[in-house]
């Protein structure tokens, strides 16, 4: 799915508008209605809304939305918020049409005082319909008020298309008056903005809405930010031949853990062969050979010559890709172990303390085989690069470094992006709170690793081992509470998420 800039949004509704032909007006009752359904069907008959509406397009489908929940005889409060002397044309149109239905429900705001009026009580919800994606500056004056208003309440937030004074592909200010929603409706796409860390208190959820926009058009835009789905992956997907054997599907080097992290090995290395490679070789101190064979009867082991941590690599005459990092340290001898392994050209993942020593030797970066896949979370891809004062920084370094160095950046988080060498980003859809919890990274290690085993492109196995962690991790919740979920249990539901994917 992709997710379109402001402007771009702004086109793909003009076109619209006079392509398929439709009116401006008569898309927004389309929207409104696309709403409600939503809406309704995630309320309660008690409910009672209070609607605040802005000026422009955004207030006119908020008015929409009011005039439908009324005719669906729920009470209803609508606030006309006046931070203007102007108004749009399609605003008018549905201020009209309520005025028609239901006058009384409209009251008009030029001071605080005036919001005095909503009669808030346990079954309030609001619906914010301020301001839409065309907001360029932050909100001050009485439409600042009624957002502060809002968010005095503890209740339920219904942002229309996106939170109000949020922006929907930059950065706010630290001071921004911004809307926290309980969850957004977006039209047609996410916004940009949604998927940023420092955006998490106003979109802890969003749902997109499908409204009608042209779908040649869509077709045709170009980006450079997509929300990764389901139905993106499957095409994606190899099939299993009935007659083949362990060797068509790959042989991985895991290359793991160090005395008293041998657990970071075991969890990777169950992933890989839960994530379809034929063989697996796991290279560990000479200590943890016991703990890996009693743990992982299917994998191989080959031994260290330390006794605690990597200091070697085996042969990889017969090895199709390889996992390093998890849990091994960052001793001089691994160090070792990593500059050597760059004179290879397998496909390889890189984490955890594989990261950290790149990070202390930098001029090695230069030296990544094409397409190497990187999994840092936040505090490590600063490391390898540099402190970012927000996220939307953070994405452009990560855009430049997949580029510069022409390696794939896994950037671990609620929206895990995946940034490939020509500068596209592609934004998780799954995945919960749960998995920050340590071993998680070590997971997706290995699931990536079974997926370059089983010889997928590192672009798909980066993006589709995300996806089949997060998956995983979502199915887990059916059984499990967010705050016990760990790492082995994501593994014990990889299956689960294979068989959902393909399907």
């Amino acid at each position: 799915m992709k997710i379109l800039s402001a402007e771009q949004i702004k086109a793909c509704d003009a076109f619209t508008i006079q392509n398929e032909p439709i009116s401006s007006v008569e898309l927004m009752e389309r929207a409104a209605m696309t709403c409600i359904r939503h809406i309704v069907k995630n309320s309660s008959i008690d409910s009672e809304f209070v609607i605040f509406c802005g000026k422009g397009n955004n207030g006119g489908d908020g008015l929409a939305i009011a005039r439908f929940l009324i005719k669906r005889n729920y009470s209803v409060k609508v606030f006309v918020i006046n931070h203007s002397p102007n108004s749009s044309d399609d605003f008018n149109i549905n201020l009209g049409r309520l005025k028609e239905l239901k006058p009384e429900t409209i009251f008009y705001v030029d001071k605080e005082e005036d919001l005095n009026q909503a009669d808030v009580t346990s079954n309030t919800v609001f619906i914010d319909a301020l301001f839409g994606t065309g907001l360029n500056k932050n909100l001050t004056g009485i439409s600042s008020t009624v957002v502060n208003f809002i968010n005095s309440f503890k209740v339920k937030v219904i942002s229309i298309d996106i939170p109000s004074g949020l922006f929907a592909d930059k950065t706010n200010g630290k001071d921004d008056v911004i809307v926290n929603s309980s969850v957004a409706l977006s039209f047609q796409f996410p916004k940009l903005s949604f998927l940023m860390p420092q955006n998490g208190n106003y979109v802890p959820e969003f749902e997109v809405l499908d409204i009608g926009l042209d779908k040649t058009f869509i077709h045709n835009i170009s980006t450079q930010h997509y929300y990764i789905t389901k139905s993106d992956l499957q095409p994606l997907l190899k099939h299993r031949q009935k007659f083949s054997h362990k060797g068509v599907y790959g042989h991985a080097l895991l290359v793991a853990g160090s005395y008293g992290k041998m657990g970071a090995s075991v969890i990777a290395a169950k992933a890989c062969l839960r994530s379809g490679a034929g063989l697996l070789t796991v290279q560990t101190p000479k200590k943890g050979i016991d703990i890996l064979q009693s743990s992982i009867p299917e994998a191989m082991v080959s031994a260290d010559a330390n006794e605690e941590i990597i200091s070697e690599l085996p042969a990889l005459d017969k090895i199709t890709a390889v996992g390093i990092g998890p849990g091994i340290g960052t001793n001089k001898e691994t160090e070792a172990v990593i500059k050597k392994l760059l004179n290879y050209t397998l496909p390889m993942v890189f984490d955890a303390d594989a990261l950290n020593i790149l990070a202390n030797n930098k001029t090695w970066l230069s030296f990544l085989q094409p397409n190497t896949i990187l999994t840092p979370h936040v505090k490590e891809f600063d490391r390898l690069t540099q402190k970012h004062i927000n996220d939307f920084e953070r994405l452009d370094t990560a855009r430049q470094f997949a580029v510069k160095h022409n390696c794939i950046i896994v950037l671990k988080g609620a929206y895990t992006q995946t940034i490939t060498p020509d500068g596209n980003v592609f934004f998780n859809s799954t995945g919960n709170a749960g998995l920050a919890k340590g071993g998680s990274g070590d997971t997706l290690t290995g699931i990536i690793l079974g997926l370059l085993a089983r010889r997928y492109t590192p672009p798909q196995a980066a993006l589709i081992g995300v996806y089949l962690h997060g998956s995983a991790a979502d199915n887990c919740l059916k059984k499990t509470h967010i705050e016990s979920l760990l790492a082995t249990d994501v593994i014990e539901k990889l299956p689960k998420a294979f068989r959902d994917l393909y399907e």
